[in-house]
C-alpha cells in the first residue's frame, strides 16, 4: 500500500495546488516473474492471497518483458491518467505523437530516442500517430525526412534528418524504424512522485484532481483502490482484485475504488464499501458524496 497523501507522496508544480485531507492508498500487488514452476502455480491457484493469471494481464502485449519492470506500469498509461485528471479539472492538455521505441538497426537509430515527441514532419505539424504516419507516407523510400523533435520538454535546436527505409522487403512504404504512440503534453504541470505500480493510474488521477481543485475531496476518509484510466477518463480493470482488497483492509481503508468491470471478480466480504466506477468523473462524484455523509453511490455487491 502506498499513501499518495503522506509525506513524500504525489505532488504537482507549475500550477496552483490546494490542500488535501484524508488518506488515498494505492492497493498494489506483487507480481511474480513470468516463468513459474507448476507447483508454484498450483499453490497460488488455491491460495486466498495469490492468483494465477495469464502473462498478458500484467505485461504489455507485444513488448519484450524486459522493457517493463515486473509489477510496474509503462510510462504512457501513467501519462494518460495525468492527462485525465487535468482535463477533468479544466486544465489544457496537448495531443502529441511520442516515440515508444527505436529499431536498433533502423534509420532513426542514434537520432531519435524513446520518449521523444515529434511535432512536425518538414513544415507539417503533427499531433497524433495518424498525422505522423500520413506525413511520412507522402514521401518515398530513400528520401531524407526532416523532423522537429521535443526531448525532455525542450525543442531541439536543430531538426533531425532521417533517411526513410522500406517498411519490409516486399513493401516499399517509407518507414523511419520507430514505434509511436498517441500521447499528451501536460506543460506547465509537472507531476512529482507518481506511483509506478501496475494499476495505480485511477488513484493517481484522483489524487491529482484533488490537488488541482479547491476543497478537499476525501474529507476524513481513508480510500484505497486500483484501476487504470485513459486520457478520456474511462476506467478499466486490473488483476488481483481480492488480493488488493485484503491489503486495503489491513491498511484500515473504509472505501475501495474498483473499476465496474472488475466487480464480478470480487469474492471477499471485507466490510469495505466497494465503489464501482466506470469513469474518473464518477469516482470523484462518489468520493464527494461519501465524504459529505451521502450513500447514493454505485457499489459492487460483496
Amino acid at each position: 500500500m502506498t499513501d499518495l497523501y503522506a509525506a513524500g507522496g504525489v505532488s504537482i508544480t507549475g500550477v496552483d495546488s490546494y490542500p488535501v485531507t484524508g488518506h488515498l492508498e494505492v492497493a498494489s500487488v506483487a507480481v511474480s516473474p513470468p516463468s513459474v514452476r507448476l507447483s508454484e502455480a498450483v499453490a497460488a491457484f488455491y491460495s486466498s492471497d495469490r492468483a494465477v493469471l495469464p502473462q498478458a494481464v500484467s505485461y504489455p502485449s507485444g513488448q519484450p518483458i524486459s522493457q517493463v519492470v515486473i509489477g510496474e506500469q509503462p510510462a504512457e498509461p501513467q501519462r494518460s491518467a495525468e492527462a485525465a485528471a487535468l482535463r477533468l479539472a479544466g486544465l489544457p492538455t496537448t495531443r502529441a505523437a511520442r516515440v515508444v521505441s527505436v529499431a536498433a538497426a533502423g534509420p532513426s537509430a542514434g537520432f531519435l530516442e524513446p520518449d521523444d515527441v515529434i511535432t512536425a514532419v518538414f513544415a507539417t505539424k503533427v499531433t497524433s500517430v495518424a498525422e505522423f504516419n500520413q506525413a511520412v507516407a507522402t514521401h518515398s523510400v530513400g528520401d531524407t525526412i526532416q523532423l522537429t523533435v521535443t526531448r525532455g520538454g525542450q525543442t531541439l535546436d536543430s531538426q533531425i534528418d532521417v533517411v526513410a527505409q522500406a517498411s519490409s522487403s516486399d513493401q516499399q512504404t517509407p518507414s523511419l524504424g520507430v514505434t509511436m504512440t498517441d500521447s499528451f503534453l501536460l506543460d506547465p504541470v509537472v507531476v512529482n512522485n507518481a506511483p509506478v505500480s501496475a494499476g495505480s493510474g485511477l488513484l493517481l488521477a484522483v489524487a491529482l484532481y484533488d490537488l488541482l481543485t479547491p476543497g478537499p475531496l476525501l474529507g476524513s476518509l481513508t480510500v484505497a483502490g486500483a484501476g487504470m484510466v485513459d486520457a478520456n477518463g474511462v476506467v478499466s480493470g486490473v488483476a488481483g482484485t481480492n488480493q488488493r482488497l485484503q491489503a486495503a483492509l489491513a491498511a484500515g481503508a473504509t472505501v475501495f475504488l474498483l473499476p465496474a468491470g472488475s466487480c464480478a471478480t470480487v469474492s471477499l466480504n471485507t466490510g469495505i464499501t466497494v465503489v464501482a466506477v466506470s469513469s474518473l468523473e464518477q469516482a470523484v462524484d462518489s468520493l464527494r458524496t461519501l465524504a459529505t455523509g451521502g450513500t447514493s453511490i454505485p457499489t459492487c455487491q460483496t
